[in-house]
């Protein structure tokens, strides 16, 4: 099923006998437009302790910085149009963390700074006035405590995206939450494409019409458009496994070759895992903005 095939009828598209998808409009369009473009669409992974299931020393992660990103996915975009219409598979970008075998130069701290000051120097000179999230909560935290940190970076720089609060002296993120808009002005029909129940009503919130769901998850939402969105191919991957492969291949002083081999092919699952997140972030807001575009006509972000 094309995107161009789909119908709006009663503020809502069919997908199938059994699948439709109930929009508000306004309120869709109202939350939408708190983001302020040009944006960076972002997914970190990170380890802590929950992580380390080994009690790996020498300890990368400490009470002061408790969550440890190894690596970052990220793509740009000027408005949604762009989003819209553009290959999302090759504008995402990365930053990380890299150790190579025998190598007597690695140092994670001093990568890990280096990654750091990139990032925030990439924000500010990139202009960006927004970074969006698929759940917000870690990485908006982490990056929180990373520009309060190296806020002499960007000190007599003029940013939109690090908001100074005169009361605590720290800088706040401005930021958005992709979940936030699928959540709050999507419904969905309790079915999948055969007709049987979608999932557990009871562990979701009720939708806005009758037998109907609220999906506050990626996941959840290709799973439902599985046949719209049927050309990404997904994969669901354990990333807690990943992350603690990354923790021990980043924190060991020695590692062998054949350990080395392995991590490494971990880490490569987990660079896999976080594009994806990115690329699905990205194709959730080439819907919206394909559904508003057909409701409202392509000027409705600056209604």
């Amino acid at each position: 099923m094309k995107y161009k095939n789909l119908e709006i009828k009663d503020n809502s598209i069919k997908l199938n006998k059994y699948q439709s998808i109930h929009f508000n409009f306004e309120g869709l369009q109202n939350k939408l437009k708190e983001i302020k473009f040009p944006v960076l669409i972002l997914d970190t992974e990170f380890f802590n302790r929950s992580h380390d299931f080994e009690n790996i020393k020498p300890k990368l992660y400490s009470e002061e910085e408790k969550d440890i990103v190894y690596l970052m996915n990220y793509s740009f975009a000027k408005n949604f149009n762009e989003v819209l219409t553009r290959n999302n598979h090759k504008s995402i970008n990365s930053l990380s963390i890299k150790r190579k075998i025998n190598d007597d130069k690695y140092n994670f701290k001093n990568q890990y700074q280096s990654m750091i000051k990139c990032f925030i120097n990439m924000c500010v000179n990139k202009n960006i006035r927004t970074i969006i999230f698929a759940g917000q909560d870690n990485d908006k935290k982490i990056i929180e405590q990373w520009i309060n940190t190296y806020k002499a970076l960007f000190k007599n720089k003029k940013t939109d995206l690090f908001i100074f609060n005169k009361d605590t002296k720290s800088y706040k993120l401005n930021s958005f939450d992709i979940y936030d808009a699928l959540e709050q002005n999507l419904s969905f029909s309790n079915y999948s494409k055969n007709g049987e129940k979608f999932y557990n009503e009871q562990n979701l919130k009720k939708g806005d019409v009758d037998d109907s769901i609220k999906i506050r998850s990626l996941k959840k939402f290709f799973d439902y458009t599985e046949d719209l969105h049927n050309k990404y191919n997904f994969k669901d991957d354990n990333i807690t496994f990943l992350c603690s492969r990354a923790l021990k291949l980043f924190s060991l002083e020695n590692v062998s070759q054949y350990e080395h081999n392995k991590l490494s092919k971990s880490l490569k699952e987990a660079r896999s895992h976080c594009y994806d997140d990115v690329l699905k972030i990205l194709v959730l807001i080439k819907f919206l903005s394909y559904i508003m575009n057909k409701q409202m006509g392509e000027t409705w972000a600056s209604v």
